[in-house]
C-alpha cells in the first residue's frame, strides 16, 4: 500500500531533490503496472487521473474532457489498482472539480480515505480554448472551480498540484496555494494518438519561463514542472529544465504510452522474426 504523506513530508522531499540540483518528476500513471515501474524508478510523485485511462486504452487522451465518462468515478477506480502497487512515491488524485454537484471539500476527503496524499485539478479547462473557457466560467462552472478546488485543499493542509496554461492562472493557483505548480503548454506531442501540432521547444519553453515568473511573484517558493506539447522525452524535458526556471517535469503519455508503444512494438518485431524449422 502506497505511503500516505502529510503536505509538509512531500514538500521537504522535494526541496531536497532540488537541493541536490535533481529535477523533480512527477510521473502520471494510467495502470498498476506503470505506476508500480515508475515508483521503482524513483518517481517523485505518481498522478492518477482519467486522461492517463483512455491513453492506457489506446485512445485519445482527449476523451477525458468529453462527456462520456465521470472523471472522479474513473480516478477513484483506478486507485484501487495503482495505490497498492506504489510502495514509495506520493500519490496524486486528478479530481474534476467542475460538476456544480460536487462538494468540493467532500470529493476531496473521498480522495483522502482512498490513500492520495495530495490531489489536482485535472481535467482543466484550459485544453478547452479560450472561447469555451470563458462560455464554461461564465456559467460558473470553469476555471474558479479549479481554483476553488486547489485553495480548499490547501486549507486542509493537503498538497496540491495545479496546473495553469498561462500566466494568469499560474498567478491565481499560487494564490490559492498551490505548492507546485504544471506549466502546461497543450497536448503531449508523438506516438500512435499523440497532438500532431505543437509549439517549438524554444517558444514552448519560453511560456514556461512566463508562468515560472508570474507564479513565484505570488509565492518565491512554488515549485514548477514542466509538461506537454514539444516536451515528449528525457532530451526536450531536460531542455525545458536548462531553459528556464522550472524544477522538473511532469511526464505523462511521454512516461507511460509512448514507451509502451516502442517496447510491444519492437518486442513483436523481434517475436515475428524467430524461423521455424523447414519440415
Amino acid at each position: 500500500m502506497a505511503i500516505q504523506y502529510k503536505r509538509r513530508e512531500i514538500l521537504s522531499r522535494l526541496r531536497e531533490q532540488v537541493k541536490q540540483n535533481r529535477a523533480i518528476l512527477m510521473f502520471g500513471a494510467g495502470t498498476g503496472l506503470t505506476a508500480k515501474c515508475a515508483d521503482l524508478g524513483g518517481a517523485d510523485l505518481v498522478a492518477v487521473y482519467s486522461t492517463a485511462k483512455f491513453r492506457m486504452m489506446g485512445l485519445p487522451t482527449l476523451l477525458a474532457w468529453m462527456p462520456y465518462e465521470d472523471c472522479n468515478t474513473c480516478v477513484k477506480e483506478m486507485a484501487r489498482e495503482i495505490i497498492p502497487v506504489v510502495k514509495t512515491a506520493p500519490c496524486i488524485a486528478g479530481i474534476g472539480a467542475h460538476n456544480p454537484a460536487v462538494d468540493l471539500e467532500q470529493i476531496i476527503d473521498e480522495m483522502m480515505v482512498l490513500g492520495f496524499s495530495g490531489i489536482t485539478n485535472e481535467p482543466f479547462c484550459g485544453l478547452y480554448g479560450e472561447f469555451f473557457a470563458k462560455q464554461l466560467e461564465a456559467a460558473g462552472i470553469g476555471f474558479s472551480r479549479e481554483a476553488e478546488l486547489i485553495r480548499t485543499a490547501h486549507h486542509k493542509d493537503i498538497f496540491t498540484v495545479a496546473w495553469a496554461f498561462n500566466a494568469e492562472e499560474a498567478r491565481i493557483m499560487a494564490e490559492a496555494g498551490a505548492d507546485v505548480i504544471g506549466a502546461i503548454v497543450g497536448v503531449t506531442s508523438g506516438g500512435l494518438t499523440g497532438a500532431k501540432e505543437v509549439m517549438t521547444l524554444e517558444k514552448a519553453t519560453e511560456e514556461v519561463q512566463v508562468i515560472c515568473l508570474a507564479a513565484r511573484d505570488v509565492n518565491p517558493e512554488v515549485f514548477v514542472l514542466t509538461h506537454g506539447g514539444p516536451f515528449a522525452d528525457a532530451a526536450t524535458a531536460q531542455y525545458s529544465v536548462a531553459h528556464s526556471d522550472a524544477d522538473g517535469y511532469a511526464s505523462g503519455s511521454s512516461g507511460e504510452r509512448m514507451p509502451t508503444e516502442q517496447a510491444v512494438i519492437a518486442i513483436t518485431k523481434e517475436y515475428k522474426n524467430i524461423k521455424v524449422n523447414m519440415k
